[in-house]
């Protein structure tokens, strides 16, 4: 299990972060990355199946990072539009290299992975995802999940061919129509919105969203616990729901207020 967490006396947010195995699989192919002076959290699940699942989330977390920070600094104003152009950008430019890594490595080729992050910047956070590992805005005691799952079970849900509660046991689940690595150029969520104080953000693969419904992870996170403690139940929980897949969750407090 990766633990890490952190209050810096110049941010106005606390975060933290866990990655576990599970109880299943015998690798994490999950990876993510925190970059708290950028104010940029990225996860990423290596695809389930396809070979080289570890190595393209963690060539996805490190490298979109560097992208996406290199460019900031370019930017001669850091507005809304210029920072979803920015991310959208590097999203494309990088799932371009995914397929050309899985094509230098034998035997790795057509690996891909999801993505999901959150860029803090000015008070406000812009998301961007590909694939179904989501992010959840928490605030005034209700849970929204503000990312898009790129599945076949939510085109069919959204398509009023499936309701939600048949879509466990439906044969498509955990099939994704948008990754980082796919032939076709891909089409990133991606939007922006201003932070409230209190405001919590989740990031999470979906070895917990598999696990736990939005409703047990709307009364963790209403427990007022710190992020460090927010995490760790949330994944423990996962755990004793089965754990069937590799599981890591981040959890971001947003003051306003910096070192608070």
């Amino acid at each position: 299990m990766q633990f890490d967490a952190q209050v810096y006396g110049n941010l106005p947010f606390r975060w933290a972060v866990c990655s576990d195995t599970g109880r299943i699989r015998q690798v994490n192919e999950d990876a993510h990355l925190v970059e708290p002076e950028t104010g940029l959290f990225v996860v990423s699940d290596g695809m389930g199946g396809h070979p080289g699942g570890k190595i393209a989330s963690e060539f996805v977390v490190s490298d979109l990072s560097v992208t996406i920070d290199t460019e900031l600094h370019k930017l001669r104003s850091v507005n809304q539009r210029a920072v979803r152009r920015l991310i959208k950008k590097a999203i494309y430019q990088h799932s371009n290299q995914v397929i050309q890594e899985g094509q230098s490595e034998a035997g790795f080729k057509g690996m891909g992975a999801t993505v999901v992050l959150a860029l803090l910047h000015d008070g406000r956070v812009t998301i961007a995802n590909l694939g179904d590992s989501r992010i959840y805005r928490y605030r005034n005691g209700r849970l929204m999940q503000l990312s898009q799952d790129h599945s076949v079970i939510n085109e069919l849900i959204q398509e009023g061919k499936l309701l939600p509660e048949y879509a466990q046991d439906h044969d498509a689940e955990g099939i994704i129509t948008q990754y980082m690595g796919m032939k076709e150029i891909p089409e990133p969520h991606i939007r922006s919105f201003g932070l409230h104080p209190e405001d919590r953000l989740l990031l999470c693969s979906d070895g917990l969203t598999a696990m736990l419904s939005d409703k047990t992870i709307q009364m963790t996170l209403s427990q007022n616990l710190s992020p460090q403690k927010a995490v760790q139940s949330l994944v423990d929980q996962a755990n004793e729901a089965g754990g069937y897949d590799n599981i890591t969750v981040v959890v971001i407090d947003w003051s306003s207020k910096p070192g608070l």
